[in-house]
């Protein structure tokens, strides 16, 4: 590998070079040989996470480097995409300071040339015996368990002898390896069982590695945040531990796992998928004490605020829009009432669910002062059969069409449906990311708020 190339091709993450001591430097050089050149990235594992400290754009002939201050001894991440895509086509390797790597990445692994590192020789090492599995997990998500499981079984049989008689010198990055064999194989064994298959097991079909397999053993301690797909797997791992359970909850889940710093990142994971400022605070309110590190409670900050424009008692967006008989309709005709608005669609089978138990809330609430508002986002061309669903089905209340690039969608940052918001007497925010109907909490809500005034 020409090294001059790939230096003169980086983009050098280098840390506050005074008082930097070149010996502790480590230095990264390869080669892209992908069907689709990407700018290769270089990431920090933090708290289970990884984090992009650096990019490097490959040269036309796919050279690419790094020299960076490792800011811990342990796992740096290598590859392509953003991190939120999780480990495919990406490689961990271990640093320490004065370390060297040098590899060639292509579409499925990732291969050795040149002057390494022992700690990398035998991660690699180690890593071709897992290729296998990684490979079928990650990237092959039409794969049927059936197809799966052999290669599972024979990865496990060999991980569980595989460190016998094998050193790097080195034994603090020895220990961690031997550590790495088991967590690794937990990984992509619970990645697998938690993507889109053709068919999926049942437990009567999982083979012995599964059969005996205790997530309890991951997440009874933080061992499981030195690895770039810590908190990834950690959701995997606290639902699996829970598969028994024929109503699977978030409590539950929570509350099963043994490590309290551990549910405080199970619950960020929650947090971080709510859509209202209500919802946010409903799970922190819950959950919060587990908070414990200051990074805990940053990123839980960073929620909040990224929601802050939804908090209840904040004014909603307005916005109108023709009903059936194509007369222009706004939230704001409403005042003095609350209004539910359903986000909806014709060709929306979870909207369609729902449909049955908003018409029996409708009834429950018939002559109180809330008003049922439903919003179609059909496309323009499907604007009669949303009028002939609404005549055929019986919908009542305010039955709006916004057509399939509305505001609405837009302004309160809906990116899936059924949403259910509701506002309250005065026009402003109860939640915009209310239960849906079939939840007794949504009749429960509105009660509470209807008797408030």
């Amino acid at each position: 590998m020409n090294v001059k190339k790939c230096l003169a091709a980086s983009l050098f993450l280098l840390t506050t070079m005074s008082g930097v001591k070149a010996q502790n430097l480590s230095e990264i050089k390869g080669k892209l040989d992908m069907n689709r050149p990407e700018p290769v990235k270089l990431f920090k594992v933090m708290e289970g996470r990884m984090e992009e400290v650096a990019i490097s754009n490959p040269s036309k002939n796919g050279y690419f480097g790094f020299i960076f201050q490792p800011e811990y001894k342990g796992f740096y991440v290598v590859g392509v995409g953003e991190a939120i895509s999780g480990m495919k086509n990406k490689y961990k390797f271990y640093f320490q300071g004065n370390d060297k790597l040098s590899l060639i990445l292509n579409d499925s692994t990732y291969t050795l040339a040149g002057e390494n590192s022992k700690e990398n020789k035998l991660l690699t090492d180690w890593h071709n015996v897992v290729q296998p599995v990684e490979y079928n997990a990650i990237n092959v998500f039409r794969q049927s368990y059936k197809e799966f499981f052999p290669i599972l079984t024979k990865v496990a049989d060999q991980s569980a002898t595989w460190m016998k008689g094998k050193s790097s010198g080195n034994k603090e990055f020895d220990r961690l390896l031997a550590q790495t064999i088991n967590y690794d194989v937990a990984f992509y064994a619970m990645g697998f069982l938690k993507t889109p298959r053709t068919i999926h097991p049942s437990k009567e079909d999982y083979n012995d590695y599964l059969k005996n397999f205790h997530p309890a053993d991951y997440l009874s301690n933080l061992e499981l945040l030195k690895y770039p797909y810590g908190t990834r797997v950690l959701g995997q791992l606290a639902y699996f531990n829970r598969r028994d359970d024929k109503d699977v909850t978030v409590d539950k889940v929570i509350n099963a796992i043994p490590n309290d710093q551990l549910k405080g990142e199970f619950a960020l994971e929650n947090a971080g998928y709510a859509r209202s400022f209500t919802n946010y605070l409903e799970l922190v309110d819950k959950y919060g004490k587990y908070f414990l590190t200051e990074d805990q409670k940053r990123r839980s900050q960073a929620i909040g605020a990224k929601l802050a424009s939804f908090k209840p008692t904040e004014k909603a967006i307005n916005f109108t829009y023709p009903d059936i008989n194509e007369k222009q309709v706004s939230l704001t005709d409403f005042k003095g009432k609350l209004v539910l608005v359903d986000v909806w669609a014709t060709w929306c089978g979870p909207c369609k669910k729902e449909i049955p138990a908003l018409k029996k809330l409708e009834e429950e609430l018939r002559g109180k002062d809330v008003v049922f508002m439903s919003v179609s986002v059909d496309q323009l061309k499907d604007k009669e059969k949303w009028k002939d669903f609404v005549s055929a089905e019986n919908l009542v209340g305010v039955q709006l069409f916004a057509g399939a690039s509305p505001d609405i969608m837009t302004n309160y940052q809906i990116k899936g449906i059924p949403r259910f918001m509701l506002f309250d007497k005065k026009g402003n925010i109860i939640n915009v990311d209310a239960p849906r109907p079939s939840e007794p909490k949504l009749k429960e809500t509105i009660l509470e708020w209807l008797n408030k005034s």
